[in-house]
């Protein structure tokens, strides 16, 4: 009993809420300013794991790359980060092959200003978030 205690510790509970707190208070900054810049990126996951985002903001300065998170809901070990690094048109990146189901999609700016949040169903084919 004690083993399953220490080896099935659930992720989802927090041991420091106010550090929790401030990083919602963050988040909600990062959130914020996404919207005042008007970003409404599109982004599409083909089955091949290739990433590609395309962002229309005039108001965003150049960006040396975006962060892509695709958070699974209860399994953190399946979590997936990459990094989306610019082309002429759009940020690109791969993610790993079959990756299905409900996930949060966050998609941060290099210096982590600015973040977008949006619960989304993989696979993805041409999805715009931050949608009014």
């Amino acid at each position: 009993m004690v083993y399953v205690a220490v080896e099935g510790r659930d992720s989802l509970v927090s041991d420091n809420y106010y550090k929790d707190g401030m990083a919602i208070n963050q988040t909600l900054e990062q959130d914020q300013l996404a919207n005042r810049l008007g970003l409404r990126p599109v982004v599409t996951i083909d089955q091949n794991g290739m990433v590609q985002v395309k962002t229309h903001s005039a108001k965003m300065k150049s960006q040396a790359f975006l962060t892509l998170k695709l958070l699974h809901p209860t399994i953190a070990d399946e979590d997936v980060i990459v990094k989306l690094l610019p082309t002429e048109s759009s940020f690109v990146g791969t993610v790993p092959t079959g990756l299905e189901g409900r996930r949060y999609l966050d998609l941060y700016s290099y210096d982590n200003r600015w973040r977008i949040r949006e619960e989304v169903v993989l696979p993805l084919n041409r999805y715009t978030l931050n949608r009014p």
